[in-house]
């Protein structure tokens, strides 16, 4: 082989060699784009799945993807003829790292079928955390071309900005969540239990009886869980006395939280755009979503404040901390657990004394609560809901042993799907930041134990309250991991993980949340509506009526949704708890086998039928 052979051989394969750096890449990111659209456009995601499509939707998908293709390499060589001083190959390879995240295109097809989440859901997961990725790496590419990250000492001016922007969306979420829990309370989809309870133990407060309740045969909700914190919101019930009142607070509450994160991440990494990332994240949540809209509940009120007494440890403002620390406390006697490993988390970080008073403060009222205030609380109350063959008698040791005497059954009940899908669904909204969040992983301990010995499936469902023992703590470990993981690749990642926030975060509520189109998301076991139909505001503003009707006096049996309506009062039972009662109001469409048994017997006591509507039957005592 003469030289000019093998010149030529080295000169077409250097020309390979460059085509490869940058033309498999761009095939793909320019091909994505235009076969999304026709998918989006022309067919539906069964079809696509199961291979079912025909020869002619095949070359339609097929040009269109190749006409987008043509279009990216047309952009491609006009950017390059106009910059003429780098190899094409080089400058086409960082453009390909530019638009990385138009690789994930096609990903959006799934996202844009409805049901995904319902049939798929770690699919859907995947799909989020794969964007995440592409976003990343897109905003790792655009470094170069872009202003430096924020770094810790930047002045306040060059926050405000998004500071506004997150106030303004804080607002506008809690707005939104407010009116869906309205709207769902007056759709008659709210209960009894929960929201009932709640009511009533707040007309019972303002009333005089502390925390009364007649809901329950005890007359107290001592008996059920100690949360002194209500006592709080009686002021607010006494000038609304509406179950609206509850709703609108909670929605309100819950939404608050993004300034103690805000002040959180900006104190531990210094960084505003990764704070509005972590916020905005926290507003489209879900697990937000659910614990705004599923009635009402004591323990959604410790969300913000775990986020506040980590601040307020952080930035070693006393008079904020213990205020927080003292009002978590007061939430449920759970949440003194939580509070005890605050102190356990102060001392590793080395604030020693604080955090010791923290933890024997934690732990003399827990015990308080469990042997002198509330001893029937708690685990007393619901020892049938948990693994381990608790009796009604069980104590806090029996339940100790269960937990240390076969931690393997544990570790099994953890890796359930359920409970598994459940954890993994927590942290792919923050792109898994917060697995490498470090020691504050400890303060997940109390809901990882309540999650691993849980019975009740409502425990493991994303659309009910117990997501608020994990919210607050993958939330402020997500800044925490990313130091973390920026120590271990030594350089910065804020940019690139706000960016892998944001869109994972965007995903995922499309897939699951309350904002988007999702028909994944539940507030408890209902779906939520936007709007009321004609019929149900008429059946509304009659039960409204109806419950301004009633003698103030008079015990009120009623099953589980009107009695959300009807629990502003001195007596209010759930059907079926008691015969004594004067007045029951019945949905027909809740009667069953147990209720219908109870109805006959309220009917023999002398109950008879005085009115019906909209589906609702009011029994009244014969004179």
């Amino acid at each position: 082989m003469n030289i000019s052979h093998k010149l030529l051989l080295d000169r077409l394969a250097d020309a390979i060699a460059s085509t490869w750096r940058w033309l498999p890449a761009a095939a793909v990111l320019g091909f994505a784009p235009g076969w999304t659209l026709w998918a989006l456009l022309h067919t539906e995601l069964a079809a696509l799945a199961d291979n079912s499509l025909a020869a002619g939707p095949r070359v339609a998908a097929v040009r269109w993807g190749l006409a987008s293709l043509l279009l990216l390499l047309g952009l491609y060589l006009l950017l390059t003829r106009r910059r003429n001083a780098e190899p094409f190959a080089a400058r086409a390879a960082r453009y390909n790292r530019r638009l990385a995240l138009l690789a994930g295109a096609p990903l959006l097809v799934l996202l844009a079928e409805p049901e995904l989440a319902n049939r798929h859901g770690f699919a859907a997961l995947l799909t989020c955390l794969a964007l995440a990725l592409l976003a990343a790496i897109t905003a790792a590419a655009w470094r170069p071309a872009t202003a430096p990250d924020l770094a810790p000492n930047s002045p306040p001016n060059a926050a405000r900005p998004l500071a506004v922007l997150v106030a303004l969306a804080t607002l506008t979420v809690a707005g939104l969540l407010a009116y869906l829990g309205v709207i769902r309370h007056h759709a008659l989809v709210s209960n009894i239990f929960d929201l009932g309870i709640f009511e009533n133990i707040l007309w019972h407060t303002i009333h005089g009886d502390l925390l009364g309740t007649s809901i329950f045969n005890s007359g107290t909700f001592n008996s059920e869980h100690f949360a002194p914190l209500l006592l709080a919101l009686a002021p607010l019930y006494a000038l609304v006395p509406r179950a609206e009142t509850l709703i609108v607070a909670q929605a309100l509450w819950l939404c608050s939280a993004t300034i103690p994160l805000w002040r959180w991440t900006t104190r531990k990494h210094g960084n505003p755009p990764l704070a509005a990332a972590l916020c905005l994240a926290y507003l489209l949540s879900p697990f937000v979503h659910s614990n705004a809209l599923w009635d009402f509940h004591d323990l959604s009120l410790g969300v913000p404040l775990v986020l506040w007494t980590l601040w307020a440890l952080a930035a070693d403002r006393p008079r904020i901390l213990w205020p927080c620390a003292a009002a978590l406390l007061f939430v449920r006697e759970e949440m003194a657990l939580v509070a005890l490993l605050l102190g356990l988390y102060t001392i590793l970080e080395g604030e020693r004394r604080r955090g010791a008073l923290l933890l024997l403060a934690s732990l003399l009222y827990f015990t308080l609560v469990a042997t002198v205030l509330a001893p029937h609380a708690g685990l007393g109350a619901y020892p049938q809901s948990l693994h381990g063959n608790l009796s009604q008698s069980a104590s806090y040791g029996d339940l100790s042993a269960v937990i240390l005497g076969d931690p393997l059954f544990l570790l099994f009940e953890l890796l359930r799907s359920s409970k598994f899908g459940l954890l993994l669904a927590l942290l792919t909204p923050l792109a898994l930041l917060p697995a490498l969040g470090g020691r504050i992983l400890l303060l997940l301990a109390p809901g990882v134990a309540i999650l691993a010995l849980s019975a009740n499936k409502a425990v493991a469902h994303p659309g009910f309250h117990y997501t608020s023992f994990f919210l607050p703590i993958v939330f402020a470990a997500a800044p925490l991991g990313l130091i973390r993981l920026e120590r271990w690749l030594a350089r910065p990642l804020a940019r690139e993980a706000a960016a892998a926030i944001v869109v994972a975060a965007l995903a995922f509520n499309w897939s699951f949340g309350a904002l988007g189109p999702s028909t994944a998301f539940r507030a408890g076991f209902s779906t939520i509506a936007w709007t009321l139909s004609p019929a149900e505001r008429e059946r509304h503003a009659w039960l409204t009526q109806l419950a301004a009707s009633l003698p103030p006096d008079a015990c009120v049996a009623a099953t589980g949704k009107p009695g959300a309506h009807l629990a502003g009062r001195r007596c209010l039972v759930r059907l079926g708890d008691r015969d004594d009662v004067d007045l029951a109001v019945i949905l027909s469409s809740e009667l069953n086998p147990r209720t219908s048994a109870s109805l006959r017997a309220l009917e023999a006591s002398g109950l008879r039928r005085q009115s019906e509507a909209h589906g609702i039957v009011v029994l009244a005592r014969d004179p």
